[in-house]
């Protein structure tokens, strides 16, 4: 491990946690889970205190997905174009929400700010539903955000990545579950009022980015900002288009290693 990510682990450890029993928690998730060694076994729940009046909680699983997660979005920051942009949203919707990490870190960052977060794997859903609960006013819907609405879908779920979970097509692969998910166009949330039009959006759908778009037809062009994992070379060229079409431009474009990328685009 470098010595640049060791500080960086620490920097995060001592910005993050409340107490120093919470800043040591933190410090040892990272060194543990810091990206450097697989996991298997048991997935014990732990909770540490923050500095975030907003998010005072933080839950997790003593895990190597959800430490490798943390790494990437609370020390390493994988949103942090964010902190460049003079964005005031009131409305966020995180669709990929995971366990919350992503709205945690937007959390720290607007702390008024009302969260949705979507994420159609139960697992995952119930480690978010324990950090949402614990957040001001942020409220969690499991199922799959796509370009159809109202159907069922067979999703891919591993009890042992970080991600990855996805559409299933084809035949089953062996160390995934596969479960059924409805899936539902944003556009239609909105206009059944079940969900408020977004200031800003962030997405993580592992491959399925252009259908989430897609997904908010007429609505595409009402958020200040989308900041997104784009997870291939032709899907990223493809998100850039559909969004500069609508009026964005890019704000940051930044590689995340086997061909994701984060990206963020506002609305001038």
């Amino acid at each position: 491990m470098s010595l640049k990510r060791k500080i960086a682990m620490l920097g995060a450890s001592l910005r993050l946690g409340r107490t120093w029993a919470d800043k040591l928690e933190l410090l040892r998730l990272f060194a543990k889970h810091g990206g450097l060694m697989a996991y298997a076994g048991d997935h014990e729940f732990k909770t540490i205190g923050t500095s975030f009046t907003g998010a005072p909680r933080l839950h997790f699983r003593d895990s190597g997905p959800d430490g490798i997660l943390i790494a990437e979005l609370l020390v390493e920051e994988d949103y942090r174009a964010l902190r460049e942009l003079d964005l005031h949203p009131r409305v966020i919707l995180d669709i990929g929400a995971n366990i919350g990490l992503g709205s945690f870190f937007m959390k720290t960052l607007y702390p008024e700010a009302r969260i949705i977060g979507f994420v159609p794997s139960e697992a995952e859903g119930v480690v978010l539903s324990r950090n949402y609960a614990s957040w001001k006013d942020c409220e969690l819907l499991p199922v799959a955000v796509g370009d159809q609405d109202g159907v069922d879908l067979r999703f891919a779920v591993h009890p042992d990545k970080t991600g990855g979970q996805h559409l299933a097509a084809g035949e089953e692969e062996a160390g995934w579950n596969y479960v059924s998910v409805p899936m539902r166009r944003i556009d239609a949330l909105v206009d059944e009022g079940r969900v408020p039009l977004p200031d800003l959006v962030k997405i993580d759908v592992e491959g399925a980015e252009v259908l989430v778009l897609k997904g908010f037809g007429r609505h595409i062009s009402e958020p200040s900002c989308y900041v997104m994992e784009t997870h291939s070379e032709s899907l990223h060229a493809e998100c850039l288009n559909l969004l500069r079409k609508e009026g964005y431009t890019v704000t940051s474009d930044l590689p995340r290693g086997e061909g994701a990328r984060i990206l963020c685009m506002v609305k001038r």
